[in-house]
């Protein structure tokens, strides 16, 4: 087996992706939206969408920021559609499109909610109604879908180039939003009634959580490119070791499956609710960190 400290001397151009907190921060965010529009299908309540809407603007926000374009990139976009000139096979552009679209009509959504320019009981009904939280609930996926796979595309790091990763982001998403939902309804923000599913969803939720990570390192360490067992090596007992055990593993998965399964105490449904929460930030942070740049020997 490898070590990664002998690892890192078989190359000067072998050296971790850097993709920091900020992009972790995008995937979360966007993680929780997207899978919170889509759970939205069944809770339709307004708290929610107007959490959804944030984190979804927060989300678009931060990988802007992070290509250093906040205002080019926004112009490129729509001077690319109004001269039809589609760069299709881009990740990025069609990633930036689903981002601004779930953008948009979530802000959209949450004005209806909020009674803001679109009154009356027709949009309520609109809001209210299938067809509505349907087309929501496809676009959240895609958008959660294709943040996993903007990771899958980048060149030279074989940890991230693993089909597995949008699964693993739709279930972990689907568990953080499962977690804001129970926070919610604690506080009295959605209706109880509405989603008396949410712990039995959660139990199984993150029991796939467990197994989709383990199939992930275990695909990772199966790899005939080093880089890609070496990541998932510092997942396991390297640097990312700490974060990854204890943030993701333990404290949020483990604690918060123990937990509701044995008891429904609303505090302790808090604490399971946000360590859930976090668990989804750590999860993504530690494979991003977790990320190498594949070496060039010569």
């Amino acid at each position: 087996m490898t070590n990664i400290a002998d690892f890192n001397l078989m190359t000067t151009q072998l050296e971790a992706a850097h993709w920091g907190w900020t992009i972790a921060l995008f995937l979360w965010a966007v993680g929780l939206s997207g899978m919170g529009f889509f759970l939205n299908y069944w809770v339709r309540q307004k708290k929610f969408v107007y959490l959804l809407t944030a984190a979804a603007i927060i989300g678009t926000l931060l990988v802007v920021s992070h290509l250093a374009r906040m205002l080019n990139l926004p112009f490129a976009v729509l001077s690319s559609v109004f001269d039809m000139a589609l760069n299709l096979s881009s990740w990025m552009f069609i990633g930036i499109c689903l981002l601004s679209l779930l953008c948009v009509g979530s802000l959209f959504y949450s004005m209806i909610c909020a009674g803001i320019l679109f009154k009356g009981e027709k949009w309520q009904q609109m809001a209210d109604s299938n067809w509505f939280n349907g087309i929501f609930s496809v676009l959240g996926a895609a958008c959660t879908v294709y943040s996993g796979f903007l990771l899958t595309q980048a060149v030279g790091i074989p940890f991230w180039n693993s089909a597995i990763i949008p699964i693993l982001w739709i279930i972990s998403g689907m568990a953080c939003s499962v977690g804001a939902i129970e926070l919610l309804m604690v506080f009295g923000q959605i209706d109880a009634n509405r989603v008396k599913w949410s712990r039995t969803t959660s139990i199984w939720v993150e029991i796939a959580e467990l197994l989709t990570i383990f199939a992930f390192l275990h695909v990772s360490l199966s790899s005939n490119m080093e880089a890609a067992r070496v990541g998932a090596e510092s997942l396991l007992y390297g640097p990312n070791a700490l974060m990854f055990w204890l943030g993701v593993i333990l404290f949020g998965s483990l604690v918060p499956l123990v937990a509701t399964i044995l008891t429904r105490s609303h505090k302790v449904l808090v604490c399971t609710a946000v360590l859930g929460i976090i668990g989804a930030l750590l999860l993504r942070a530690s494979v991003l960190f977790a990320g190498y740049y594949d070496p060039i020997l010569m």
